[in-house]
C-alpha cells in the first residue's frame, strides 16, 4: 500500500454550504495542466464559531480511476475534477429540479393576531408548499418591520422548545407603538417570502 503524507490547511467562511463539508470528503485540487491531479481527503474539522469560520485539514490522498474522474473537452483541456464522481462505480443520476412553483406561509400562535408590548412570546411558524402539498424546510431568516422600517432591535427572542422552522418572539418597543401592525417575514435563502401581520397592544 502506497501512503502520502502530505497535508494542508484552509478556511472557509461558516454558512449553510459549508457546513456539509466533513469528515473523509475527497477533493481534487490541483493544476489543470498536470496529468496526474493531487487527490485530498478532509481529516479534521475545526469550527471557529466567535468569528464565523471554518479551518479544514486536508491530507493527500490517492487518486482513484474507478470513482473519480477528471472531465476534458474535445481538445484534451481539463474543465472539471470531481472525487468519488463514481461512487461505488455506479454512475450519478440527475437529479430532478425543484418546483417552479414553491411557496410558503407563516402562521401565529393563539387566536387572534396580536402582540403585546413586553408580554408572553408569540409562537410564529413557516411551512413550504409546492403543487402536492408540504415539503421539507428550506433554511432562511426572519424579519421584522413596522411602517416599512426594520425593528429587530425591538425584537427579543427565545430559542427553547421550538422546530427549525419556528421563532418565538417578545416585542419590547415603548407604548409609542401601541395599534401599529408588526410585519413578520421569513425569507428562505432562495428568496421565498411569506409575511404575516400582528397588531401591537398594550398589556
Amino acid at each position: 500500500m502506497t501512503s502520502v503524507e502530505d497535508q494542508q490547511q484552509f478556511l472557509l467562511p461558516l454558512n449553510r454550504d459549508t457546513e456539509k463539508i466533513y469528515y473523509n470528503h475527497r477533493f481534487i485540487i490541483d493544476t489543470k495542466v498536470l496529468v496526474n491531479h493531487r487527490t485530498w481527503q478532509i481529516t479534521k474539522v475545526n469550527r471557529i464559531s466567535p468569528n464565523g469560520l471554518i479551518r479544514f485539514t486536508l491530507a493527500q490522498d490517492l487518486f482513484n480511476s474507478e470513482t473519480d474522474y477528471i472531465e476534458t473537452d474535445e481538445n484534451g483541456n481539463v474543465i472539471g475534477m470531481y472525487a468519488d464522481y463514481w461512487k461505488k462505480g455506479v454512475e450519478p443520476t440527475t437529479q430532478p429540479d425543484e418546483p417552479v412553483s414553491i411557496y410558503s406561509k407563516v402562521t401565529y400562535s393563539g387566536k387572534d393576531p396580536v402582540i403585546k408590548i413586553s408580554g408572553n412570546y408569540k409562537k410564529f411558524t413557516v411551512k413550504f408548499y409546492d403543487e402536492i402539498g408540504q415539503i421539507a424546510h428550506k433554511h432562511g431568516f426572519w424579519k421584522y418591520e413596522i411602517d416599512g422600517e426594520n425593528v429587530g432591535e425591538l425584537i427579543q427572542t427565545d430559542d427553547t422548545n421550538i422546530d427549525e422552522n419556528q421563532i418565538k418572539i417578545k416585542f419590547i418597543g415603548s407604548d409609542d407603538y401601541i395599534d401599529k401592525d408588526l410585519v413578520v417575514t421569513y425569507v428562505s435563502d432562495s428568496g421565498i417570502t411569506s409575511s404575516v401581520i400582528v397588531n401591537i397592544q398594550g398589556l
